[in-house]
């Protein structure tokens, strides 16, 4: 907990920090599958995402497969959810029919309306700027995050959004920390970075001399003392 702004600029994660898939990555798998007809469980989808997301991810060796090209990313996109749904028992007749499905699901994650911002990320995020801290993004994800914030309305809060697509370097490799803190001309020191992962948000800022934070929102770290339960708890007492 940081119980006043003895920094200068906040880096924060995007999924499962700022925003998150309403209801569910498994349900909108689902529901769009079932605009073709085709009947796949939203649970076993969630949980076959999760299980190729760890597996294919780490492929590149520096953990980014999206720093290639908008072709390349929609390329591994169009892989990795063709995984995610044999793995969750799509039939034989959905794989012939995924091309097709997946032209509208790809473009489906560029809505906002897929999303739901966190009800404490605003309220954090206009605090932090009253207080004159300076305020960027750096996230794990493909070359359509900036204009998905924008449509969520966040894009003007913040001075710039690196991704890994643009960094060429995915979270937890410092490099992509490095380079957020060169855009912004200050040194590490005077920086914090906030995220819901342990590994990617916490331990891959602390490898580039960032003090890393941990937003856990649902309590799963009740021991980490880096732990927040809200973005507004980052400059104020935490909750009990």
């Amino acid at each position: 907990m940081i119980t006043h702004p003895d920094f200068k600029a906040v880096l924060l994660d995007a999924a499962g920090t700022l925003l998150t898939v309403d209801p569910s990555v498994g349900h909108v798998y689902a529901d769009h599958a079932a605009l073709y007809g085709f009947n796949v469980c939203a649970n076993a989808l969630n949980e076959s995402f999760v299980v190729n997301w760890r597996a294919h991810r780490h492929r590149d060796e520096n953990g980014s497969p999206f720093h290639t090209s908008e072709a390349g990313e929609r390329s591994w996109w169009h892989t990795f959810a063709l995984a995610v749904y044999s793995g969750a028992g799509a039939s034989a007749e959905f794989r012939t029919e995924y091309n097709r499905i997946f032209d509208s699901l790809y473009k489906r994650f560029a809505d906002p309306d897929v999303w739901r911002v966190y009800d404490d990320v605003v309220p954090g995020l206009d605090d932090l700027r009253e207080r004159g801290v300076r305020l960027a993004v750096v996230s794990n994800w493909d070359s359509r995050l900036p204009l998905l914030l924008e449509r969520l309305s966040l894009s003007d809060r913040f001075e710039f959004i690196l991704t890994s697509a643009e960094s060429g370097f995915s979270k937890p490799h410092p490099d992509i920390f490095v380079q957020a803190c060169r855009r912004l001309n200050l040194s590490p020191e005077d920086v914090v970075h906030v995220g819901d992962s342990p590994e990617e948000d916490v331990d891959g800022a602390q490898a580039a001399g960032i003090r890393g934070v941990l937003l856990d929102r649902e309590g799963r770290w009740p021991k980490r003392p880096d732990a927040i339960r809200a973005l507004t708890d980052l400059v104020a007492p935490s909750r009990t």
